[in-house]
C-alpha cells in the first residue's frame, strides 16, 4: 500500500518538474535596448524590456535593436542647382522608434534569421535612401548657400529623410555633413575670394581703427597746445598788466613832479615880470617931475599891460615846453589837453576882468582930470602913446612871432599833441584883449595946477 502511494507521489512531483522545466523555457527575456515581437496566436505583440513567455512550434520571437545605429554617407559628383558638381560627407544617425507601430514596421522591413543581418539591411537601405534625399537637396540649392550655410543644408535633409525613414519605423537622430568638395576648384576659388573679403575688411577696419587713433592722439595734442597757449597767453597778459600798472605809477609820477615844476615856474615868471614892472615904475616916478607925472602914468600902465602880455606869453612858453614832455607819453595826453585849455581860459577870463576893471577907473580918473591936464600934456601924451604902442605893437608882434615859431617846431616834432594848437591861437587874442582899452585912448588933457 505504501510503495503504491510514493509511486503516486512520484508521479506528481515529476509532472510538477516538468511542468516548470516547460514553463521556464518557454520565458524569454528581453534586454532594455532591443525589443521583441511575438507573433502567433492572435496579434503580435511587442515587448521593451522585461520578459514574456513564448510557446515554442506556436509562437515566434523576432527582436530587433533600439540602440543607435550610426554609418557614414558620401555623395559624389552631384550636380547643384547652378551644374556645379560637388561632392559631400557626412555622419547619419537613426534608430528604431520605441513605439509599438513603429517596432512593428521595422520588424517587417528589416526583420531577418539574424539580428547582425537585420542591423547590416537597416544601415544599408537607410544609407541609400539619405543619399537619395542629401543628391536632392543638393540639386535644389547653390554652391554658395550649401557652402555658407551647413546647418540649414544639414537641415533641409535630416527633414525630407527623416520623413520616409519614419515610415519604416527609424528616427532619424541626426545627419551632420562633415565635408564639402568639388573637382573642379569652385569652392576653393569661393574660399579665396572671402579670405580676400575677410582680409580687405580687417584692412579696412585697422586702417579705420588707425585712423581712429590719430584723430584722438591729434585731438589730445591740440587740447593740449591750446592749454599751453592758453596759459602762456594768460601769463602774457598778468605780465602786461604789471607793466600797464608800474607804467601808469610811472607816469602819474612824472605828471605831477611837470604840473608842480610849471606851476613853480609860472609863479616865478609872474614874480619876476612883477618886480620888474614894480621896479620901472618906482624908477620913473623917482625920475620924472610932476609935470609928466600923468604921461609916465600912462606909460606906465602901458608897460604894465605890456609886461602883463609878456608874462602870459613867458608862461605860455613854458606850458608848451611842459606840452612836448608830456607828449612823449600818450596816456598823459588827454589829461593835459583838457586842464591847459581850461587853465588858459580861465588865466583869459581873469586877465580880461582885470583889464575890463582897470580900464573903468583910469577912464574916471582921466575924465576928471581931463581938462586941467589936456592942454599941458597934449603933445607929450601923444608921444608917449605913440611909444607905448609903438612897443606894445613890437611886442606884440615879437611874441607873435615866437609863438607861431614855437607853433611850427612843437607841431613838426609833436603830431601827438595837436590839440595845443588850439591853446596857442588863443594867445593874440588874449595880448589883443589885454592891450584894446589903452588903445581907444584919443587924447589927454592936463590942466596945471600951480
Amino acid at each position: 500500500m505504501f510503495s503504491s502511494v510514493f509511486g503516486v507521489v512520484g508521479i506528481i512531483l515529476l509532472g510538477l518538474i516538468l511542468i516548470i522545466v516547460a514553463v521556464l523555457s518557454t520565458w524569454k527575456k528581453i534586454p532594455s535596448d532591443k525589443a521583441a515581437v511575438i507573433v502567433g496566436l492572435g496579434k503580435p505583440k511587442v515587448v521593451t524590456g522585461g520578459g514574456t513567455m513564448v510557446i515554442p512550434i506556436i509562437q515566434r520571437m523576432d527582436v530587433i535593436t533600439l540602440e543607435n545605429i550610426m554609418f557614414p554617407v558620401e555623395i559624389r559628383q552631384t550636380k547643384t542647382a547652378l551644374g556645379v558638381p560637388l561632392n559631400a560627407e557626412g555622419i547619419v544617425v537613426i534608430k528604431v522608434k520605441n513605439d509599438q507601430n513603429s517596432i512593428l514596421a521595422a520588424v517587417q522591413q528589416f526583420n531577418s534569421a539574424k539580428e547582425e543581418q537585420t542591423l547590416t539591411t537597416i544601415r544599408t537601405q537607410a544609407s541609400e535612401i539619405c543619399k537619395g534625399k542629401l543628391r536632392e537637396i543638393v540639386s535644389s540649392m547653390s554652391v554658395e548657400d550649401i557652402y555658407n550655410d551647413r546647418e540649414s543644408f544639414s537641415a533641409k535633409v535630416q527633414q525630407v529623410a527623416g520623413t520616409e525613414l519614419g515610415e519604416m519605423g527609424l528616427e532619424l537622430k541626426s545627419f551632420t555633413i562633415n565635408d564639402i568638395t568639388d573637382d573642379e576648384g569652385y569652392i576653393e576659388a569661393l574660399g579665396k575670394e572671402q579670405i580676400a573679403k575677410v582680409k580687405s575688411s580687417a584692412a579696412i577696419a585697422e586702417a579705420e581703427a588707425a585712423k581712429e587713433r590719430e584723430i584722438r592722439t591729434a585731438d589730445a595734442l591740440r587740447e593740449q597746445q591750446i592749454k599751453t597757449a592758453e596759459a602762456r597767453r594768460l601769463g602774457k597778459q598778468a605780465e602786461l598788466g604789471a607793466e600797464a600798472q608800474i607804467a601808469e605809477a610811472e607816469k602819474d609820477k612824472e605828471l605831477k613832479i611837470l604840473s608842480y615844476k610849471r606851476d613853480q615856474e609860472t609863479q616865478k615868471a609872474v614874480a619876476d615880470a612883477a618886480y620888474q614892472i614894480q621896479s620901472n615904475i618906482t624908477s620913473k616916478e623917482v625920475k620924472n617931475t610932476e609935470m609928466d607925472a600923468l604921461v609916465l602914468e600912462k606909460q606906465r600902465d602901458k608897460e604894465v599891460a605890456e609886461a602883463q602880455v609878456q608874462v602870459l606869453i613867458i608862461t605860455e612858453e613854458k606850458n608848451i615846453e611842459l606840452a612836448k614832455k608830456r607828449a612823449e607819453r600818450k596816456e598823459a595826453e588827454l589829461s593835459e589837453t583838457v586842464v591847459k585849455p581850461a587853465e588858459a581860459a580861465r588865466q583869459k577870463q581873469q586877465l580880461e576882468a582885470e583889464g575890463k576893471k582897470y580900464e573903468q577907473v583910469k577912464a574916471a580918473e582921466a575924465e576928471s582930470e581931463k581938462l586941467r591936464l589936456e592942454g599941458e600934456a597934449q603933445a607929450s601924451v601923444i608921444e608917449a602913446v605913440g611909444k607905448a604902442e609903438a612897443g606894445a605893437i613890437r611886442a606884440k608882434g615879437l611874441a607873435e612871432a615866437d609863438a607861431l615859431a614855437e607853433k611850427a617846431e612843437a607841431l613838426a616834432k609833436m603830431n601827438e599833441a595837436g590839440k595845443l594848437q588850439m591853446v596857442i591861437e588863443k594867445l593874440p587874442e588874449i595880448a589883443r584883449a589885454v592891450a584894446e582899452p589903452l588903445s581907444r585912448i584919443d587924447k589927454i588933457t592936463i590942466i596945471g595946477g600951480g
